[in-house]
Order: C-alpha cells, then structure tokens, then sequence
C-alpha cells in the first residue's frame, strides 16, 4: 500500500496537468452527477466546501443552491482560535480572503452540525471503501466529526484509487461522486 505522502505527491501532480479548460469541463459534469443525488434534492441544510484552483470547482454550485433556497454553510478560519468552523454562507454575498486564499464568508454564522442534512466535502484522493484523504492538517476530519448527515466526496475519476491508508482520526465519505459515477458505500 502506498502511503498517504506518495499518495498526495502523485495526485499533485496529476491535478497540476490539468488545464483550467479541463477543470472546468470536468468540474460541470461532476456537479451534474451530484445533482442527481436524492439526497441532494432533499436536503435543505448543507455543507460544502469552496474549492481550490485543481479540485471540483463549488462556487457557482453553492450559489445555484442559495438561489434554490437551500441554506449552504462552508469552512471558515476562527481568527482567534486558528481553527475552523462550519458558517452559513451570507446571501449578500460578503466574502473575505481565508488564510489558505480560499473565500470565506466575510461574516462569521455558526451552525450547529446537528442540522445538516449533507456535507459535500474534497479530497486529494479516495477509495472504493470511502476512505478519504485530505491535503494533510486535519482541518476537515475536524469539522465532519460531528456532522452525522452522509459524507460525499466529490472528486475527479482519477482520485478514486484503489485504497487509501486510514488512521482513527480519518472520517469516511459514504458517497464519492465524480464525472462519470456516482458511487454509494455501504459501511
């Protein structure tokens, strides 16, 4: 088995040879198999994360589910505790720059894990078991702990690998979802 660095090192650079066209073209039609998710449908209260420049691009998903009437919370940096923390997103649309420049809602709105019905969460890469690996801090395990809606993983096809060293701390995804597939696993 590979470990987690090698893991990460070969989707890095498999991520980076991706043109922005190609992002794109794959985000699109990894949102529409997402789409087609009842759970999705369903669900009113939800989390999803705001996306960096080589993953499944969110934005314009998070702001077509405001308009949709869903309420949508992302990951936001707690200035005083160097943590994060799940915020209703603002639907003025008031964003800051977070640490790692990704967009956050300006104002901090906390949610209670309890309420969500779905967390649409990213990974570096992913296996057929639903084990999920991140860029390496620990910031998402620590905000999906105590959401206890399904975990989905939205991906591209190539970070579905064929296993992902878990540790106790790793929190799983129930649903991995990419362009060609939408995968649901039973745990």
């Amino acid at each position: 088995m590979k470990t987690k660095a090698e893991i990460r090192a070969k989707m890095r650079v498999r991520r980076s040879a991706l043109t922005l066209d190609e992002i794109a073209t794959r985000s699109k039609a990894a949102i529409e198999q997402l789409e087609t998710l009842d759970i999705l449908k369903s669900s009113t209260k939800m989390a999803c994360y705001l996306s960096k420049p080589f993953e499944v691009q969110t934005q314009r998903f998070i702001e077509s589910c405001v308009k949709a009437g869903k309420k949508v919370c992302v990951p936001r940096h707690i200035d005083d505790e160097l943590s994060y923390a799940w915020s209703w997103t603002d639907p003025s649309g008031a964003w800051r720059d977070g640490p790692w420049h990704i967009a956050e809602p300006a104002q901090f709105n906390p949610v209670d894990p309890a309420e969500l019905e779905l967390a649409i969460v990213p990974a570096v890469a992913v296996d057929g078991q639903g084990n999920r690996l991140g860029h390496g801090g620990g910031n998402f395990d620590r905000l999906l702990r105590p959401v206890r809606a399904p975990h989905v993983g939205l991906v591209f096809d190539f970070q579905v690998v064929d296993e992902v060293p878990s540790e106790s701390h790793d929190v799983p995804v129930e649903w991995i979802v990419t362009e060609t597939e939408v995968r649901n696993i039973n745990r």
